[in-house]
């Protein structure tokens, strides 16, 4: 009994649970980077030498050490990665050890960032709710699903392109902190803003399809803030608008900077008509001609790749499913297969959940639902939970589909690109969470449903393990080379070479 109460009264303590989680969450992420991986490959050095580049007024990187991922332009060769992972290493120039390759270290702080973001920010939740015990279950539900799945566990890799990735969802994960907040505390304070506005444009210097959808967002909350204030008081610009905007603005020039220096435009953040990998496959440099960098024809396999994976398949032609549609539209088309549906089912459960209760008659106030349609019956029963402004949820959830879409249309389709439906499925699920804890009807429905709930946070947990093994034997490069003799085959043979001891 002393032992139950000294974990609830530990449960309950926010600093000593952050503290506790953010050590485990180090240690068991790094023990998984560590021992699956020993280097980050042949790109290990890229930021090492941009870096270093960069402090003698160049933009450019020794072509040496970034290979065909370079960008040939005028005799020099460029990397089309932002300089956010570069300036992560200012500590090595310091102590004059750039021989240092980081990489494994960096993927694990901002995976680290990331997940600790989020555990504050269901504890934030939880702070405006009250703890009371009803609502345990479902906030330590979600805790074990940020620390021990999802994006914590399921994408650690070690790499260059995963590293940056890694930075740009941590930014990503910094404004939906904030961006609950404000909406929860139903005030966006200038505080609040500026912190959007810095990861925006810290996202924006890192990758920018992740930064696109950020500022998109904090844009359309803006209009959507001044509409609301100066309704409320006649004034539109206010130092709660003006700081975060010059700090947004201030880093938006310098990635304009970066990409005028790379690539003579300030708004061009890649030109791949300069992609040395492209010349050295022609039929790839053609598609990406043919089909463009984004293209609305990819979005139908998208969809299917991204999250129903029967792509994997092989029909009874001894073809992948839809493997006439990969090599026409799409340049590459990566292992492993997974969906959001199984290693996200816990945050997308409790969106689902949210929905119907909104939609159903029984949580009306008045008993019965109104006229007007569907959306007339969601913003009658939105405003009836009192909770945040419908317009104000709108316009970032808006804004957050942006990478959402452009990984869909991409050229590539990647297992981490998968990492760009975060932002928009957390700031989602952490709202169905406040939602629900905060009102005692769905709190109590939500209750009956414990067990649905806890079977999809195991599932959600194991499958973003088993996604992380897949991805940790999955060879680089498009599907097909490797799937001719069937999926189960090439893992089992895989697993055979990358873990030993553990198949024989």
């Amino acid at each position: 009994m002393h032992l139950k109460n000294a974990v609830r009264k530990l449960f309950l303590n926010d600093g000593w649970l952050q503290g506790i989680l953010l050590v485990f969450m180090f240690l068991c992420y790094g023990a998984i980077l560590f021992r699956l991986h020993q280097s980050a490959g042949p790109f290990g050095m890229t930021f090492n030498s941009m870096l270093d580049h960069l402090v003698h007024g160049q933009f450019d990187v020794d072509p040496d050490v970034i290979g065909f991922e370079g960008f040939l332009r005028n005799g020099r060769v460029y990397s089309y990665w932002g300089i956010t992972c570069a300036l992560i290493r200012l500590p090595l120039l310091l102590f004059h050890r750039m021989d240092l390759d980081i990489t494994t270290w960096s993927c694990l702080v901002a995976d680290c960032l990331t997940s600790m973001m989020k555990v504050r920010t269901v504890l934030l939740i939880r702070r405006f709710c009250g703890p009371i015990p009803k609502s345990e279950w479902a906030f330590s539900l979600m805790l074990a699903y940020i620390v021990l799945g999802g994006a914590g566990v399921g994408y650690l890799r070690v790499s260059v392109y995963q590293e940056v990735i890694f930075w740009a969802v941590a930014f990503a994960a910094v404004f939906v902190y904030f961006a609950v907040k404000g909406l929860v505390a139903g005030q966006f304070t200038a505080a609040t803003l500026s912190w959007m506005g810095f990861a925006a444009g810290f996202a924006t210097l890192t990758r920018v399809s992740t930064g696109l959808g950020l500022c998109v967002a904090f844009g359309l909350l803006l209009i959507v803030l001044l509409v609301e204030q100066s309704r409320a008081h006649g004034a539109l610009v206010t130092r709660r608008i003006l700081i975060p905007v010059a700090i947004l603005t201030v880093l938006l020039v310098a990635a304009g900077t970066v990409n005028y220096h790379r690539w003579g435009r300030p708004w061009t953040f890649a030109d791949w008509t300069l992609y040395i990998a492209y010349h050295l496959a022609p039929d790839r440099m053609q598609r990406v001609r043919l089909y463009g960098s984004f293209n609305l024809a990819r979005i139908p396999f998208g969809l299917c790749y991204y999250f129903l994976p029967v792509w994997v398949l092989q029909g009874a032609d001894g073809q992948l499913l839809f493997e006439s549609a990969q090599t026409r539209l799409l340049d590459n088309v990566e292992l492993p297969p997974s969906s959001p549906f199984l290693t996200d089912l816990l945050p997308i459960a409790i969106i689902v959940f949210l929905a119907m209760a909104l939609c159903s008659q029984r949580l009306s106030r008045s008993g019965s639902l109104p006229k007007g349609g569907v959306i007339a019956r969601l913003t009658d029963h939105w405003r009836s939970f009192g909770i945040f402004s419908l317009a104000e949820v709108v316009a970032l959830a808006a804004g957050l589909a942006v990478p959402f879409v452009l990984m869909l249309t991409a050229s590539s389709m990647t297992y981490r690109y998968r990492m760009e439906f975060y932002p928009e499925i957390d700031l989602l699920a952490f709202l169905s969470l406040y939602a629900t804890v905060s009102n005692p009807t769905l709190l109590a429905r939500f209750n009956r449903c414990r067990r649905w709930m806890l079977a999809a946070t195991v599932v959600s947990i194991v499958s973003a393990f088993a996604a992380m093994l897949l991805y940790k034997i999955s060879g680089p490069g498009t599907t097909e080379q490797y799937l001719h003799n069937g999926l189960v085959n090439y893992y089992r043979q895989s697993a055979s070479h990358s873990f030993p001891r553990w198949v024989h």
